[in-house]
């Protein structure tokens, strides 16, 4: 069966506003970060946090529980809701608060706390009413999203008016958009979902809690939920600004032993041939884009690639 699989995206996106940074007034500006490229020349351009992208694939993956390529997978209340309040639970005033149950518990009882992590704060009650504190790791993982070395981005502000015409009722506001060439990289750890750490029983020092068919739904969800990341369902205004977006390079790199190293960002030159020669032999490689590239087993959809990664989910 599965036990770990990467990703490697390159796609254009443009026209987007993915990330709402810099709010003085009316202006809301885009995130600008420095980084070099393969000569170490420093560069400006727009760029978002992997925040951003692990947030959307959280949404993704809750609102996929119960879809008939996955199923129904037990989520909390917190999740249920889309708060970042988790494990959360409904109290008998209908109030959302963060419950501390112990690892075991919220992994039963939510496979999306279980795949994303939480950390529970100190103000947060066990079932005796005593505060504690505890985390779970993720076990999704996103680079930043950035832009390709030698690739332009450009950005252009432009004004916006919500309502009404009349300054005194809605003062027009302006707003930062961006358009380029971006990739990311992310990796998913599909041998520790539903796995508790803090237990004994496994190579790895954790144990499983659940059972097979709850556990094949929350990893299919986890890997169904790259789909709409490389569609470019992602950003901070996807109610009027949604990126016009295409994939041009997609790579899995899956294994069922053991864990992979990241891939080699496809922002840098000859990224495949790289990606390549840095994985394990026990590892097979997906491409999907119009490249030829050695080594890999090319697909002719993205929608084939996650075939072939939910056939190895079904083994």
């Amino acid at each position: 069966m599965l036990s770990f699989v990467t990703f490697a995206v390159k796609l254009q996106l443009n026209v987007h506003d993915l990330n709402n940074e810099a709010v003085a007034g009316n202006v809301t500006d885009i995130r600008i970060m420095d980084f070099l490229d393969e000569d170490g020349n420093r560069i400006e351009a727009p760029a978002v946090s992997g925040r951003m992208l692990k947030h959307w694939h959280y949404e993704a993956m809750r609102k996929l529980c119960g879809d008939e390529r996955i199923g129904s997978f037990s989520m909390c209340d917190g999740c249920k809701a889309g708060e970042p309040i988790r494990p959360g639970e409904l109290d008998e005033k209908n109030n959302l608060k963060q419950v501390a149950r112990g690892e075991e518990h919220a992994i039963e009882n939510c496979g999306v706390c279980d795949v994303h992590g939480y950390l529970i704060a100190k103000g947060a009650e066990d079932e005796r009413g005593q505060g504690i504190s505890s985390r779970r790791t993720s076990r999704v993982l996103f680079s930043w999203l950035m832009p390709v070395v030698g690739k332009e981005t450009t950005t252009k502000q432009v004004i916006h008016n919500r309502v009404s015409s009349d300054p005194g009722t809605m003062m027009p506001f302006n707003k930062s958009y961006a358009s380029g060439f971006y990739g990311f990289v992310s990796a998913l750890d599909v041998e520790r979902i539903g796995v508790v750490e803090s237990k004994l029983g496994m190579e790895n020092g954790g144990a499983a809690v659940l059972q097979d068919d709850e556990r094949i739904r929350r990893i299919k969800a986890a890997i169904e939920s790259y789909r709409y990341v490389i569609a470019g369902q992602i950003g901070a205004s996807l109610s009027h600004a949604l990126p016009h977006a295409t994939p041009l390079e997609v790579v899995a790199a899956y294994t069922t032993g053991g864990p992979l190293p990241f891939p080699v960002s496809p922002i840098y030159s000859n990224y495949l041939d790289k990606i390549r020669g840095l994985m394990p032999k026990n590892c097979c490689l997906l491409y999907w884009g119009d490249g030829e590239p050695k080594g890999f087993t090319k697909v002719d959809t993205v929608d084939s690639l996650f075939a072939r990664l939910f056939d190895e989910v079904k083994k």
